[in-house]
């Protein structure tokens, strides 16, 4: 019996093309967007990480109880005490990424590099084809320096010669042993590749200075233990450490991610919030449909009736209507995934390639969206079914039949779909509130001085070969030389070179500690964010010398330590005096505070100023850093000549990771950008669908009231009064559906408190704008149908049957 009502309900509505046609776009454009955005959410957020156990994996992570920072870098000794406790972790190790560059196989190239403990490697279940992995004897003081090749480096790079095996290789300054090839597709983070798999040597027992290096870390929970439990142990050793080593870990706590929330981050609010926004869109078009359905079964009364006197049940017609119903929704289903096949192609387009999130396989419209698609097709199908079957008059006799040719909507019916267009107002006010929100954000954001002047800087880094500039000489020969080299370069302005790229996120901290103040005993020093910089530096981005001087050419290995501190450091350690001449305490040296530079925002345009220790380039000449070129014109026009430049120095010399400061600048920025776009495009297709949905209601009310219109015409009623009345009916629905949007909107935006800068989340003009633009909107939508009224004509109106 279904079956015939399936055929039967697509025969129908092939006859009715217009109401079709309508139902289908509309619907087709709210399961499209919705698929979408799953398809996105799918991917990141549900599908399994490609490593044994990931539900067991989880990542340590630091907390400052003083200043609330944290960050996925933890204490050296804390590491080591943590891989020490049993019960914990199944297995547990240090680990770093980054970029590497090979030498000794052609010409030098940069690969990604996995640097990690054995426990490490055990945790991610590292399974090699060739050879063996790496064990925890490769990991202690004086073990020689092993790998494990990627595979697809394996392949590329070397042939896939299983000889490899046991070969050394050099890997920037270390000549490493090759012990085994990594199995296929692995990679950590989730991304591209990871070349190169190699050992991490750490002390056995926690150094005096336990905060002596920064590690992140990976472990895989014991058989049995739950994040929250084994979270909860992991703060109660935090507490341990902070009686036991009060200098080093007061106020310093521990805390665990699992790793996909350690990998994802800020994202995922992101996508929750947009998988919210785009699910409110296709309610707002399930209200249309319904309308349309509401409209359609007035229709349908006469039909209904004719069937019933005839000797239909409701089972029967209750079944019609749910064929009709799931045959629509298939169809604007099934349009809705072509849309969303275009659609998730641009938006991972749009997702920024900096965001480090795990889409095993990529975005794909896999079962799991299929299902998910289904799903959403038969749940609006059932609503549709019920919405219609409420409208007809089940109970009507068989008077219905000689009823007037013009039927006429009940009041219960119009308050029905006045009170549908009164929600998907509502729904499309909180869009547009949300989008407001972001939009402040983003501009606010975007007028943030970060300090420092990004445009026409370009950033490179720039790798030697570590063995012929081992010494302090050769490196210092290097540099001056291609400093040089480069300000000649036409349109080069300065160049200066650091370790830390601002506006990257970056809260790498030192303890500060003034020799004239010292802390109390069993106190820990505070911290503050630090860089390694050359004079250069300030002057390509343009921070502003306060007081005293910057790193000169005496500033060398060997001369007395010497620093550079931000006004934070000053206001906050020095009383608003100066500190130019005065010392701290790093690690067993005094050093000497030269001069004070401008605050500038590090992590990111959304972070304050903080406290920041610039330490001189010019005495801790690393082989590898990063160059920052201030130019005259366009940046990428010098990149060549930057090039040759140094190449012309050192043939060897990697020079990689090209990019402006705007770039740089803009990335910091996409999440926001993506999510503003998304949500500005979310909350204008619902404003349309709004406007079509009270157009549409109050088109069918001037049409169901003609005669009445006509006879307040014939009796007198002049045209604004009847424009009027029209434009009061579309208002009243306008206006109280606004009052509801504002109300739902305070409430939902205090979800996106941790994403918004520089405005508060009940900001009254985007209230006020909000409700001002879905009014205004409503009352445009209503003008057409008021106009009509208006031109009701009388004579026809009444002498109609």
């Amino acid at each position: 019996m279904f079956l015939y009502a399936i055929r039967h309900a697509a025969r129908r509505l092939i006859r009715e093309p217009g109401f079709t046609l309508a139902v289908v776009l509309t619907l087709a454009l709210g399961v499209g967007a919705n698929v979408t955005v799953f398809a996105l959410v799918e991917a990141v957020l549900l599908r399994p990480l490609p490593y044994r156990d990931t539900g067991r994996l989880v990542t340590l992570n630091h907390r400052d109880e003083r200043t609330g920072i944290t960050k996925p870098y933890n204490a050296l000794g804390d590491v080591i005490d943590f891989a020490g406790r049993r019960g914990i972790f199944d297995a547990f190790g240090a680990y770093g990424t980054g970029e590497a560059t090979v030498f000794g196989q052609g010409d030098p190239f940069r690969v990604s590099a996995l640097v990690g403990t054995a426990g490490a490697f055990a945790a991610l279940g590292v399974r090699p084809i060739l050879g063996r992995a790496i064990r925890p004897e490769d990991c202690v003081p004086g073990a020689g320096p092993v790998m494990l090749l990627g595979y697809d480096l394996w392949r590329e790079r070397f042939g896939g010669d299983s000889a490899v095996v046991g070969r050394t290789v050099k890997i920037d300054d270390q000549q490493r042993l090759v012990v085994g090839v990594a199995e296929p597709g692995f990679r950590f983070p989730p991304g591209p590749r990871t070349d190169v798999l190699a050992a991490m040597t750490l002390p056995v027992q926690p150094p005096e200075q336990r905060r002596s290096g920064w590690l992140m870390a990976v472990g895989r929970l014991a058989p049995g233990r739950t994040v929250a439990d084994a979270g909860s142990e992991i703060a109660t050793l935090s507490k341990q450490f902070e009686r036991a080593f009060p200098q080093s870990n007061q106020a310093s706590g521990y805390f665990l991610l699992p790793l996909r929330d350690a990998l994802v981050g800020n994202t995922k609010q992101a996508l929750v919030l947009l998988l919210s926004a785009v699910s409110v869109v296709l309610l707002i078009a399930c209200v249309n449909v319904a309308n349309l359905l509401v409209a359609r079964s007035l229709s349908r009364r006469r039909e209904m009736a004719v069937r019933m006197a005839l000797g239909a049940g409701r089972r029967q017609l209750g079944w019609q209507l749910l064929a009709e119903s799931l045959v629509l929704a298939l169809v604007a289903g099934a349009v809705g995934l072509g849309l969303a096949h275009w659609g998730s192609k641009a938006l991972v387009a749009l997702v920024p390639q900096s965001v480090d999130v795990p889409v095993e396989g990529g975005v794909r419209l896999d079962g799991i969206v299929l299902g998910f698609t289904l799903f959403l097709c038969v749940a609006t199908a059932l609503v549709f079914a019920f919405v219609a079957a409420l409208t007809f008059r089940l109970e009507t006799s068989l008077g219905t039949l000689v009823v007037a040719g013009r039927a006429s909507m009940s009041a219960r019916a119009r308050r029905a779909m006045g009170g549908l267009v009164m929600g998907e107002i509502a729904f499309a006010v909180v869009l547009l509130i949300g989008a407001g929100l972001i939009l402040r954000t983003f501009t606010t954001l975007l007028a943030v001085d970060p300090g420092f002047r990004y445009d026409h800087v370009m950033t490179l880094d720039l790798v030697l070969p570590a063995d012929r500039y081992a010494a302090d000489d050769a490196r210092r020969g290097f540099y001056d030389h291609a400093f040089a080299a480069v300000r000649a370069v036409p349109g080069v302005r300065d160049i200066g070179a650091g370790v830390v790229v601002p506006l990257t996120g970056n809260n790498w901290t030192l303890p500060f500690e003034r020799t004239d103040q010292p802390v109390a005993p069993g106190e820990r020093a505070p911290d503050v964010g630090w860089q390694v910089a050359s004079s250069g530096f300030f002057r390509a981005l343009e921070i502003p010398l306060v007081s005293g001087r910057l790193f000169e050419a005496g500033d060398k290995p060997g001369s007395p330590p010497v620093a550079i501190v931000s006004q934070a450091v000053e206001r906050r350690f020095f009383g608003g005096g100066s500190a130019v001449g005065g010392r701290f305490k790093l690690g067993d040296q005094t050093v000497e505070i030269v001069g004070v530079v401008g605050d500038i925002r590090r992590a990111g345009f959304s972070d304050e100023p903080r406290a920041d220790l610039y330490l001189p380039f010019e005495q801790a000449l690393n082989a590898e850093i990063t160059l920052f070129v201030r130019t005259s014109g366009v940046p990428e026009q010098s990149l060549a000549g930057i090039k040759t430049a140094i190449r012309g120095i050192e043939p060897e010399a990697v020079v990689a990771s090209t990019r402006t400061m705007a770039e740089v600048a803009h990335e910091s920025v996409q999440i926001t950008r993506l999510v503003l776009w998304l949500l500005a495009a979310f909350a204008a297709t619902a404003l349309v669908l709004a406007a079509v949905g009270i157009y549409g209601v109050m088109s069918y009310v001037v049409g169901q009231r003609s005669r009445e219109i006509g006879t307040r015409i014939a009796l007198g009623a002049a045209p604004r009064d009847i424009l009027w009345m029209v434009l009061r009916q579309g208002a009243i629905i306008a206006a109280t559906g606004t009052a509801a949007g504002v109300a739902i909107g305070l409430l939902a935006a205090r979800s996106l408190r941790s994403i918004l800068y520089g405005v508060s989340s009940a900001d009254p003009l985007i209230l006020i704008g909000a409700a001002a633009t879905l009014v205004a909107t409503a009352l445009v939508a209503c003008w057409l149908p008021a106009r009509r009224a208006v031109a009701v004509d009388p004579a026809r109106t009444l002498s109609d049957d």
